[in-house]
């Protein structure tokens, strides 16, 4: 193969292998995919899941009723908990008179043990017996199922239901975690409401679960529009999201993302997922499109490109609780990555592959009047391929980002209640790479979700870290006020090949207001950059102003 080279493009090559490595970039398809599709952690909303559970029995003692001589105890009709577990509950009420009310307690203390261990059914009870030496019988009904029935009045496949169902059997005792974690996984089901209530059973102690299941929205989604895009590929973007809940009657759901910038940036994104197996395992695949070209500074180059990423993934719900998520995921990303620079008749290829394994949960807590958290944890491992032999040329004499790369990116998110209308909401996201790495697996320190005072895209580096404190005021039910300060702090090459600044370390602080009714949503904020480090990629503004309007349906 004949490697040409033009004097522009060998003058760049030249110029930039040997300047400073620390200078801005115009975007391209990387950064552009990448500043799109990132988005922050999400709070959770907060999961309701009605059941009739008996409440706690009363474990005080009471002198009541006709005594006898107890001399010891024996557990009847208990599988889930052994009874060298229970009997040191009674070992008070041995070898003396015990009136009948304090044989009741006793007995409550081992409904109240299986209570606590998960077992929301169970109850210990006094049979009628007699009395053999002084050793008084108390029998067990652990409450186990009887019969699990739904009521389908839904669009959903009877077998799709009874997936998330599948770990509550007839006969085994009723245990409050697989339960909890059935009904919760049940009721995330697009397309669905499930309304789920505990029955006596025909058998003595058991009791029939019974799940009524209604149609939900088959459509839903939301129009948006603001002023999060890079100035130079559009700072003003409209976007429509569709979502399709449950189409094929699988528990399914299909989605598609539509976007495009005043600067003729557009992005599109198809997805599906559906729940395989009894586990709730959830299998889709996702492909996402986007066009860009340069405008502003930049309009003489005639530069634009575009950016294709299919995707696999698998995620496996681990825990699922009304205070706690957890889930696993493993994705696959093919990524065809074009930037075309037409007055120097350059055209750059590129392909990545990359794996990512992550870890994802959320928490709902009483701690300091109580809050909600997110966090992520995600391992990316993959591959880079330059197609051009002066991308390589360039390439192999400058960030050498070709080949094997690997990323840890941690995040975590909360809000805490402070007060009745105060809370405090942090955030911090990271990233730390074995060595550099293409601008679409970078991470960047401004924009919207960064430190909100510089521009979208600024500060692009290969490992580094954003933190976002803000206090918030609700005024009334739909305003709410906020203040607050960012920070970040980003090494531009992980591997070093010249001289030039390395390190970039950004601050900013604001005020902002938010809206919502009716399902319309208002996010307002204007930052003040704190310290005297300017912007690089675009110009300077002071305050910058960030906003977003969007209409849920």
């Amino acid at each position: 193969m004949r490697l040409r080279l033009n004097p522009i493009a060998l003058a760049l090559l030249t110029t930039f292998a040997g300047a400073a490595h620390g200078a801005e970039r115009a975007p391209d398809a990387g950064q552009s995919i990448r500043d799109i599709q990132n988005q922050p952690l999400e709070l959770p909303p907060k999961q309701t899941l009605e059941l009739n559970l008996p409440e706690a029995p009363d474990t005080t003692p009471k002198v009541s009723g006709p005594t006898l001589q107890v001399n010891g105890f024996t557990v009847s009709g208990n599988t889930a908990i052994a009874s060298d577990e229970l009997l040191p509950l009674l070992a008070d009420l041995q070898n003396r008179v015990v009136s009948l009310g304090e044989l009741q307690a006793g007995a409550a203390r081992i409904t109240a043990l299986y209570r606590q261990k998960g077992y929301p059914l169970a109850r210990a009870y006094l049979p009628a017996q007699e009395i053999d030496k002084g050793v008084v019988t108390i029998s067990v009904l652990e409450g186990q199922y009887g019969q699990v029935k739904i009521n389908n009045q839904s669009r959903m496949r009877d077998f799709a239901l009874r997936q998330p169902l599948a770990a509550l059997q007839p006969g085994e005792a009723v245990h409050a975690a697989p339960l909890e974690r059935s009904l919760l996984l049940l009721q995330q089901t697009p397309g669905v409401t499930v309304h789920s209530t505990l029955q006596p059973g025909t058998a003595v102690g058991a009791t029939d679960l019974v799940v009524d299941v209604k149609d939900a929205a088959l459509l839903s989604g939301q129009v948006d529009l603001d002023n999060y895009g890079n100035r130079f590929t559009g700072e003003y973007r409209l976007g429509g999201t569709l979502n399709l809940a449950n189409p094929l009657g699988l528990g399914d759901q299909a989605s598609v993302r539509v976007m495009g910038s005043d600067e003729d940036q557009h992005y599109y994104r198809a997805a599906y997922q559906l729940p395989i197996g009894p586990w709730s395992t959830q299998v889709g695949v996702a492909y996402s499109d986007m066009d860009y070209q340069l405008a502003k500074d930049f309009d003489e180059l005639d530069a634009k490109g575009n950016a294709r990423i299919a995707t696999v993934f698998v995620q496996q719900p681990l825990i699922r609780t009304r205070a706690f998520s957890l889930n696993a995921q493993v994705q696959y990303d093919h990524k065809h990555l074009r930037d075309d620079i037409d007055l120097y008749e350059s055209k750059s290829k590129k392909q990545a592959r990359v794996i990512t394994t992550s870890l994802d949960g959320n928490l709902r807590d009483n701690l300091l009047g109580g809050g909600v958290s997110a966090f992520s944890l995600a391992w990316s491992e993959g591959s880079l391929n330059l197609d051009g032999q002066f991308d390589k040329l360039y390439d192999g004499l400058t960030a050498k980002t070709a080949g094997r790369f690997q990323k840890i990116n941690p995040s975590v998110v909360r809000l805490q209640r402070l007060s009745e209308r105060f809370s405090l909401y942090g955030q911090v996201q990271g990233q730390w790479a074995d060595g550099n790495l293409d601008s679409s697996e970078k991470i960047s320190l401004g924009g919207a979700y960064g430190v909100r005072a510089y521009p979208q895209g600024e500060a692009s580096g290969d490992q580094g870290y954003v933190a976002n404190l803000e206090l918030r005021y609700a005024l009334t039910e739909q305003w709410n006020l906020l203040t607050f300060v960012d920070h970040g702090a980003v090494r531009l090459n992980k591997d070093t090949w010249a001289d030039g600044e390395n390190h970039r370390s950004l601050s900013a602080t604001g005020v902002g207001a938010n809206w919502s009714a009716g399902g319309w949503r208002l996010n307002t904020v204007a930052a003040w950059r704190v310290g005297n480090a300017d912007p690089q990629s675009d110009v300077a503004r002071t305050p910058r102003v960030w906003a977003q309007v969007s209409k849920a349906f």
